[in-house]
């Protein structure tokens, strides 16, 4: 009888690709294949079996756990002990902590909570060479390597595959509650009413404007609002139900919209996946540039969109069928002061957006973590 062969460790696969030439794709549960940059891979390392929890001190708020541990593992676990993890990017939770860290993804929570970035405490990755590398900490006041955990950041498995993280955690707040409140038309009635939920004697988890089509999608009257998710003990939301009510038209809706909003963009398997813009400015322009993008959203059939004001965000899905040339006429129209494109068929990323590490600066990074060019070859763009 042959006796069975372990699977090889991520530290293996890449030891043994470096070795063989083997450009690998870095993968966590596979649910994001098709975002980011085609890559010229031809072998999938997967992080689906590297998962559960290394260390966790629930007294110190933080835990350690492998990279491909899913969020919804990460909150199980640390539910129990009455403590989250308040990150919720956009996606099923059954996606991996190492993916989300590599991509910087991010959700509504990041208003009162932070980015990936903001979260991560301390890494642990193996780079294209097949070293171990840790970054960071174990404990909050411990900031040592804090840059070399924000460059794995958004880095997307380019520079290393990420085997542990420890993160920063909340205590669960107490009577978590989700308001809507109409939105008003115009970027002048949108600021006044946003500004004065974000300058308010009031502290919200998530301040999220969504228009009329995601609203709809979402399960809520077919109207642009505002979200606001907050929480704390009773004398704190008291307070809170009592300032936003005073806004007028303020009405509680239930919780599990966020997660709806989540996975708005997922597409069904007869459609094609969808195309993510992020379109960003300061913050105290955010009315302006809704404004710009609801006049070109308006023009494309199908098309979402919902923003961060906070952080100065406008994020716009439109139908994975249109054209480049579509989606250029919306960018251009939108007048954006910066764009980030999440997800597009891989027929238009050369097109639209071929690099994004094409500087000096990004390729030298690349060549010290990664020389052979192994790790996700091409999602950011090419190797000079």
């Amino acid at each position: 009888m042959t006796a069975a062969v372990a699977p090889l460790t991520p530290l293996e696969t890449i030891l043994d690709a470096a070795e063989s030439g083997t450009p690998l794709r870095i993968a966590g549960r596979g649910h994001w294949m098709d975002a980011g940059r085609p890559s010229q891979a031809t072998r999938i390392l997967s992080l689906a079996d590297q998962s559960g929890v290394v260390d966790y001190v629930p007294g110190d708020l933080t835990i350690t756990v492998r990279g491909g541990t899913t969020l919804d593992e990460l909150q199980r676990i640390t539910r129990a002990e009455g403590q989250w993890f308040p990150l919720d990017p956009f996606g099923s939770g059954d996606g991996t902590i190492g993916a989300t860290i590599a991509t910087g993804s991010f959700g509504p929570l990041a208003h009162g909570f932070g980015r990936a970035r903001d979260l991560v405490l301390g890494i642990e990755f193996v780079s294209g060479e097949g070293k171990i590398v840790r970054g960071g900490g174990r404990v909050v006041k411990n900031v040592a390597g804090f840059d070399l955990v924000r460059l794995l950041t958004g880095s997307w498995g380019t520079l290393g595959v990420i085997t542990e993280a420890t993160l920063r955690l909340y205590s669960v707040p107490s009577e978590p509650v989700t308001i809507a409140l109409n939105l008003p038309d115009g970027a002048a009635g949108i600021a006044q009413r946003v500004g004065a939920m974000l300058s308010g004697s009031i502290a919200p988890f998530a301040v999220e404007m969504i228009d009329a089509a995601m609203a709809s999608h979402i399960g809520l009257a077919s109207r642009a609002q505002v979200l606001v998710r907050v929480g704390g003990n009773f004398a704190a939301m008291a307070t809170q139900r009592e300032f936003l009510s005073s806004m007028g038209g303020a009405h509680e809706i239930e919780d599990g919209v966020w997660t709806r909003l989540r996975v708005a963009e997922d597409s069904s398997p007869e459609q094609a996946s969808p195309i993510v813009i992020r379109l960003s400015t300061p913050p105290g322009r955010t009315a302006e540039l809704w404004t710009k993008a609801q006049r070109a959203a308006a023009s494309v059939s199908g098309a979402m969109m919902h923003a961060t004001p906070s952080l100065g965000i406008v994020r716009c899905i439109l139908p994975g069928t249109i054209t480049a040339a579509v989606v250029e006429s919306f960018v251009l129209s939108a007048e954006s002061s910066s764009t980030v494109y999440e997800r597009l068929p891989s027929s238009l990323w050369e097109t639209l957006s071929p690099s994004v590490t094409s500087d000096r600066i990004s390729q030298r990074v690349k060549r010290a973590f990664d020389p052979d060019n192994i790790l996700n070859p091409g999602i950011l763009g090419p190797l000079a």
